[in-house]
């Protein structure tokens, strides 16, 4: 007797530890209809032309991320913003390489679509959609004062692209869940927009017009690493480390102008809030 009672405890203990790792589908964070993710982010920024230019400085960055869950349908509309004030060093005028402040304005907007598969019960969420994206880099220079009493201008990186994002999240526990992202961007479609030297001609051309060059190609990619905290069944914290790199290819010539090759890359930390409608 004593025998079959020790083995049922056992059995129901067993059972209600599985229950409580495996059971709840909620611990994914709501398999619902609508979640929007917000978070704000510190980074470093780097920019450089294999011409020699080159600029870095702090991202201070705002994320707003908007997901429909439909069974295995995803749909998500991202829209990232922000700004840079950084450090320019570049061109050399008589042997002496210029410098001087500048800022940029980082502008990402995204729609997408895919699929959201669950497994382990719930525990695990996959995301992988493609999304039709905007990307717009300026770096606004016309205004900033220059070493040597070198004229600033302005430069405008406008990019479509398509991309390919998946993300896994696991939940550990019912208040923590890790998130790993990796995303693919291709861009298609691409210019290299120069404006804003004033009073300044070359080849009889007055430069203080728009001149617009084709980008021969571009592409990038972004890995982040993070963690979920579950305050509410609705409300969560989240955090992530992240690294970005994007490569435009060199312009067309236009007008004695050239944009050359470059790299941008970014790292830094994001938090803010999750929430489940």
């Amino acid at each position: 007797m004593r025998k079959i009672f020790k083995k049922k405890f056992l059995s129901l203990a067993l059972a209600a530890v599985l229950s409580l790792t495996f059971a709840a589908t909620s611990y994914a964070h709501g398999y619902t209809y609508w979640t929007s993710n917000t978070k704000v982010g510190v980074g470093h920024f780097a920019y450089g032309e294999t011409a020699g230019d080159t600029d870095s400085g702090t991202n201070y960055s705002l994320v707003q991320r908007f997901n429909y869950h439909n069974n295995l349908f995803l749909l998500s509309l991202r829209g990232s913003f922000g700004y840079v004030p950084a450090t320019y060093t570049g061109a050399t005028q008589g042997g002496t390489t210029t410098t001087g402040n500048v800022h940029y304005s980082l502008n990402n907007f995204s729609v997408g679509a895919g699929i959201d598969p669950r497994l382990m019960g719930g525990l695990m969420q996959n995301e992988l959609y493609l999304s039709l994206g905007d990307l717009n880099h300026d770096f606004m220079a016309s205004g900033s004062s220059f070493s040597n009493g070198a004229n600033g201008y302005d430069e405008s990186y406008q990019v479509k692209y398509l991309s390919l994002t998946y993300k896994n999240i696991y939940a550990f526990t019912p208040k923590v869940s890790n998130v790993f992202k990796l995303e693919y961007l291709d861009g298609f479609n691409g210019t290299a927009t120069t404006k804003g030297l004033q009073g300044l001609t070359i080849d009889g051309y007055p430069t203080a017009n728009n001149l617009e060059f084709n980008l021969s190609g571009e592409n990038g990619y972004t890995i982040a690493e993070g963690a979920r905290y579950r305050l509410t069944d609705n409300l969560s914290l989240v955090g992530d480390i992240y690294y970005s790199a994007l490569f435009f290819k060199h312009s067309s010539k236009n007008n004695v102008f050239y944009e050359p090759s470059s790299m941008t890359h970014q790292y830094g930390v994001q938090v803010g809030v999750h929430y489940d409608f």
